[in-house]
């Protein structure tokens, strides 16, 4: 597995993200009815932004993971992931990655990510985030919504860095 600047494969991503614009596994990637070009921004918003395409060992795109940094106070928020395979094993190292990444490398002290409700990575995400001593921090009512047009709730967990660091240290032990 490999973590890549996702710039290099900016034109790979936007053409898988034109595949799957429609297709109801990855509705709730989207969060709602709308669909826009995949582009990589360039923080003019404010906040730094990190992007990573995610490959395979035979240099084949498999996702794309990416997310902001508010630099002031350390946090990194805003997470989009996205695995265009069914390699889940190898798309969830690149998660793993990337969280380690953010306490690790590049000093965050915070890491904060949603998932919409009904969505499948969701109980994925509540395992990740009781395993690494995190919390879910609220649970926002009618927040995205489907391809049908339904509404959904949206889930907010966070993973501070002492939490992780002391739990991922146990938990690579095992």
């Amino acid at each position: 597995m490999k973590l890549v600047n996702a710039k290099i494969y900016e034109e790979q991503i936007r053409r898988k993200m034109w595949e799957v614009w429609y297709d109801e596994k990855y509705q709730y990637y989207f969060g709602g009815c709308e669909r826009h070009d995949f582009f990589i921004g360039d923080g003019s918003d404010g906040y730094q932004k990190r992007y990573f395409a995610v490959l395979n060992d035979s240099d084949e795109l498999l996702g794309y993971i990416g997310y902001s940094v508010d630099t002031d106070i350390r946090v990194a928020m805003w997470f989009g992931a996205i695995n265009f395979s069914n390699d889940k094993y190898t798309f969830g190292k690149a998660i793993w990655q990337v969280i380690c990444d953010c306490f690790v490398k590049f000093g965050m002290n915070v890491i904060e990510w949603s998932v919409v409700c009904g969505n499948p990575a969701e109980k994925s995400y509540d395992r990740l985030c009781k395993k690494f001593g995190g919390r879910v921090i609220g649970v926002r009512r009618k927040r995205a919504k489907d391809l049908a047009g339904n509404l959904h709730d949206d889930k907010i967990y966070e993973i501070e860095k002492e939490d992780f660091l002391r739990t991922a240290k146990s938990w690579m032990k095992k």
